[in-house]
């Protein structure tokens, strides 16, 4: 019998006719097979309607912290070039006084660093991205004043994730965009994912033809942010950073998604060799330890209770959030993964807590429709 996703779809339609959402598009798959992918609503409202689709580009914010950045350590912890347990002060030199703040608590949420800094405001210049204003953002972060001690707890922090990325473009000799272009996109033939270089002298090639869905009307900036990172941080960067600026269409991160279910089963795709060895996959998938804390290495966990990934995946999946409206949540165990692509700030960022019932009443809906059942 084929799934029935009516509740979800009434769902996400009552969200959009309630103006929770401008519109969404969610996707669903098991043991590699897609068994959903649909497009509700618009994809904009500013200044003039436009549909979404399933093949429409999102901003994937914080997605950038598991689907890149983590997934390109691992790749340094498989060659040998990181270790989990070294301090990141041993390739960054602004860090070499704090050896607590190590790999794995960076990538677990517990680095110490607060939780949110507007960094681009200390740049000299205003608000615009530029080689120097990345260097100052960079900088900045390392130079914060740490607020709890590393590893005692997790608290949520972008600033970890900008040194991460920093760390893992110095020992792999090239920029987080040519890096993942390289070693992840390319590989895997996903060319709908990628970062917009705010620097280049040309647009994004990689964008060219694509519908994208904008994010706020944004302020600081002046006009309606499309195309370029919402993010205010990773903006003044340049757009590419550890903790923010990949863009990218929901069918890429459900490949992205199986592939890394295959992996951790020790398969390849193509009877090739798994895309992430096993073991290494394991580890930072497994609960880091942070008392307290759902977090893994560069992926969150559903809570016990009130989890925003909804009441019935296992508590062994993992997954993660974005501030735009987005989310990625697989249980490798089961070969089950849910991704939902929304521009919630679109045209005004609101913090409406009808969203935030939203996005674990699509997962469960879309979980009860295939017969999920957690192990």
């Amino acid at each position: 019998m084929a799934p029935d996703f009516n509740s979800l779809r009434r769902f996400a339609r009552e969200a959009i006719n309630d103006c929770v959402i401008p519109g969404l598009v969610v996707a669903v798959g098991q043991a590699g097979q897609t068994l959903l992918v649909e497009a509700f609503g618009q994809r904009q409202i500013d200044p003039l309607p436009a549909p979404a689709t399933v093949d429409t580009v999102y901003d994937l914010a914080s997605l950038t912290k598991a689907v890149v950045t983590s997934l390109l350590v691992m790749k340094g912890v498989e060659e040998g070039r990181l270790h989990l347990d070294r301090p990141l002060g041993e390739h960054l030199e602004m860090l070499e006084d704090r050896p607590e703040v190590t790999l794995r608590r960076v990538l677990a949420q517990a680095s110490g660093f607060p939780a949110h800094r507007k960094l681009y405001e200390n740049t000299l210049t205003k608000v615009e991205p530029s080689q120097a204003n990345r260097t100052r953002i960079v900088d900045g972060a390392a130079a914060e004043p740490l607020t709890y001690e590393p590893g005692s707890k997790s608290v949520y922090s972008d600033l970890g994730f900008i040194l991460l990325g920093t760390l893992v473009e110095q020992t792999m000799s090239a920029r987080l965009d040519v890096l993942a272009e390289r070693l992840l996109w390319k590989p895997l033939r996903l060319s709908n994912l990628g970062f917009v270089d705010l620097l280049a002298s040309a647009p994004a090639a990689w964008l060219h033809g694509r519908h994208i869905a904008p994010t706020e009307r944004c302020p600081v900036r002046g006009r309606l942010v499309l195309g370029e990172v919402h993010d205010l941080n990773a903006f003044a960067m340049g757009g590419v950073a550890g903790h923010a600026g990949l863009f990218g269409s929901i069918q890429d991160l459900l490949q992205l998604a199986f592939v890394l279910c295959a992996a951790y089963h020790g398969r390849g795709t193509g009877g090739g060799a798994p895309f992430i060895r096993p073991e290494v996959l394991h580890e930072f998938w497994q609960p880091a330890g942070i008392p307290g804390s759902t977090w893994r290495l560069g992926w969150d966990g559903p809570s016990v209770a009130g989890s925003l990934a909804g009441d019935l995946i296992s508590r062994r999946a993992v997954g993660h959030l974005s501030f735009t409206g987005c989310s990625l949540w697989i249980d490798p165990e089961q070969e089950t993964c849910v991704v939902v692509l929304a521009n919630r700030i679109h045209p005004e960022v609101r913090d409406d807590p009808r969203f935030r019932a939203l996005r674990p009443a699509l997962v469960d809906a879309a979980l009860q429709a295939i017969g999920y059942q957690a192990g």
